[in-house]
């Protein structure tokens, strides 16, 4: 079941802006909230609205077991080599 839930988020990547994929892959990456918002610009605010709209455009939800960070990563793993590409 939970395998289920990253793979149908790679048929959702295509939603995501540039911003978003440059979130998703910093992510993947493992930077915090904190690290990504000031790799970007922004403040912890619009850093945790962001994250959050990418969790949400794919519709990656935790259990509790496994957190969003954590399917983030194994969606962008699972995704066809040129959708990880577009997320550079």
């Amino acid at each position: 079941m939970l395998e289920l839930t990253y793979i149908a988020a790679t048929s959702r990547l295509e939603r995501l802006g540039i911003q978003e994929r440059q979130v998703l892959q910093l992510i993947a990456h493992g930077q915090s909230e904190t690290a990504i918002g000031r790799q970007l610009g922004l403040g912890p605010d619009a850093t945790a609205e962001l994250c959050d709209r990418v969790f949400d455009k794919l519709g990656l939800t935790p259990t509790a077991y496994i957190s969003r960070r954590v399917l983030a990563v194994l969606t962008l793993r699972q995704a066809p080599s040129r959708a990880r590409d577009a997320a550079h």
